[in-house]
């Protein structure tokens, strides 16, 4: 995007914007800020007619998307037993919306049943399975660790774990979402978020999201993460994927980035 000569900054149309902005004010705002890619979590909130008309009048990329939520509005299914076939079928409307707005990542979300016997094995079956799927259209599906704040007992709430687990998947289009609001909410240290963010790890991780902790606002706001730091840590390390700005504004108006925000941005 504009603003920046090394990162690529996403805007998350979902978290930045007022939920009474409508899907084309949104895009018309972000590309009036310079940004020319995005992401949004449940992108299903619209119609893919509603999103055709939103991209032909301000073309943007769509970078990610997650699948949607569970029947009984579950935060994902893929560890959740007796849910096989309901899984599936989020993972082909996935599918359908990434096909349609043309976004080759899609978030895979695990969901927060309580912990059963053979849990594991079920996550990285279902996982196997969905990367199956995806790989006939060229999709790539991540997984997230996500703090207790956000999601109360979410299954995948350890970065390492995490990080484990994508490698027993051992699928070349299954990756890792690194999201540092949550590491920082689950009390890792701007040392420890940089030590994470190491060349062993960079093979696995394919998307960014950044927020400041712990109100989930802009990154150039004081709070728990110094992302000048961060930033410049990614940058040293030749991160080439986006950077979601996944943060609420603290003051919510039609412009997603204000202009504090926008020149911290273009410092990276």
């Amino acid at each position: 995007m504009a603003v920046s000569q090394n990162l690529k900054f996403a805007c998350n149309i979902g978290t930045m914007f007022s939920p009474s902005t409508s899907l084309i004010d949104r895009l018309k705002h972000a590309r009036a800020c310079g940004f020319d890619a995005l992401e949004v979590a449940f992108p299903y909130t619209w119609s893919l007619d509603e999103w055709q008309e939103a991209l032909a009048a301000h073309p943007m990329q769509v970078v990610l998307i997650n699948t949607p939520l569970g029947p009984n509005k579950e935060p994902g299914l893929a560890a959740c037993q007796n849910k096989q076939s309901e899984f599936l079928a989020g993972i082909e409307k996935g599918v359908e919306y990434c096909n349609a707005l043309k976004c080759s990542q899609l978030h895979i979300m695990a969901g927060n049943e309580p912990h059963y016997e053979g849990q594991n094995k079920l996550f990285l079956t279902q996982m196997r399975k969905s990367s199956d799927v995806l790989k006939k259209w060229g999709i790539v599906g991540l997984i997230e660790t996500i703090s207790p704040g956000a999601i109360p007992g979410y299954f995948l709430n350890n970065p390492r774990e995490t990080l484990n687990l994508v490698a027993d998947i051992a699928c070349d289009n299954i990756g890792f979402q690194f999201d540092v609001f949550h590491f920082s909410m689950l009390g890792e240290s701007d040392d420890q978020i940089a030590t994470l963010f190491n060349e062993a790890n960079l093979k696995h991780i394919k998307h960014v999201q950044v927020a400041q902790t712990p109100k989930r606002n802009e990154v150039n706001a004081e709070g728990g993460v110094d992302y000048r730091r961060i930033f410049k840590h990614m940058i040293s390390k030749n991160y080439s994927g986006f950077v979601g700005l996944e943060y609420k504004p603290a003051e919510l108006s039609d412009m997603p980035c204000s202009k504090a925000t926008l020149q911290f941005l273009s410092e990276f």
